[in-house]
């Protein structure tokens, strides 16, 4: 099985790609990590295949004169031109493996929006579940809990693969935390004006599309939340899709 790791800049997907792979193996599951962003400086797990072996930001950067957001994008580019090698190179990294846990570029657009991830996901063997981060960092008012849950939709649509929503930093946060948020929605997205009224309209709307599921409280620094992190990902092709 493949493992998608995805979410904003700072959310935690490597922390947490690290975290849930050595659950699994300690748990007695084969497990290998795979680090699919070019631009990565440093990561705390170690990829059985890292696409730094083929594409690096910071060279892209030196021999073509492109700023960081720039090469970012042509290293997707050269990934995307090399897409059956990646992709075998995964699954020969990765032989024996029961699951693939991936990690993908800090900037989430990169892969989401542009065709490398829609089509990688579609070059890769086995099942795939994507694993959309929640980070409660970015989280101020109702309305920013909104967007980030339409997230998880728009993981769905691009990638075409179910998606568990994940809450990461539940140590810092606490695991109530979106529920705390959810209490008081309605009254707060009644207070934010046009921006709460349009939330308030999205989140209606697409309620009643969206599988009933619960966001599973995380923390990589802890190890806390994989066992139900990994229930839910089993529980992601549930012909029902209820994972409440």
């Amino acid at each position: 099985m493949n493992v998608i790791i995805i979410g904003p800049a700072g959310s935690g997907k490597s922390a947490l790609t690290k975290a849930f792979s050595c659950w699994l193996v300690e748990d007695g599951r084969r497990a290998c990590c795979v680090n699919l962003d070019p631009g990565a400086e440093r990561i705390p797990h170690s990829p059985c295949f890292d696409i730094r072996g083929l594409v690096r930001v910071d060279r892209i950067m030196a021999k073509e004169g492109l700023g960081p957001n720039g090469a970012l994008l042509r290293a997707a580019e050269l990934a995307e031109a090399r897409l059956e090698e990646v992709a075998e190179a995964i699954f020969r990294a990765c032989e024996g493996s029961e699951y693939r846990i991936i990690d993908t570029p800090g900037q989430m657009e990169v892969f989401l929006y542009r065709d490398l991830g829609p089509r990688l996901v579609s070059a890769l063997e086995g099942r795939t579940v994507a694993v959309s981060l929640i980070d409660p960092g970015l989280i101020r008012r109702g309305s920013d809990l909104v967007a980030l849950r339409l997230t998880a939709l728009m993981v769905e649509l691009r990638l075409g693969v179910p998606a568990v929503e994940a809450m990461t930093k539940s140590d810092a946060y606490g695991k109530d935390f979106l529920g705390r948020i959810n209490e008081g929605m309605a009254a707060s997205l009644r207070e934010e004006g046009v921006g709460g009224e349009l939330a308030h309209r999205l989140e209606a709307a697409l309620s009643p599309l969206r599988r009933r599921r619960r966001v599973i409280p995380v923390s990589a620094t802890a190890v806390d939340g994989m066992d139900d992190l990994y229930k839910a990902i089993g529980e992601s092709s549930c012909a029902c899709g209820d994972q409440s």
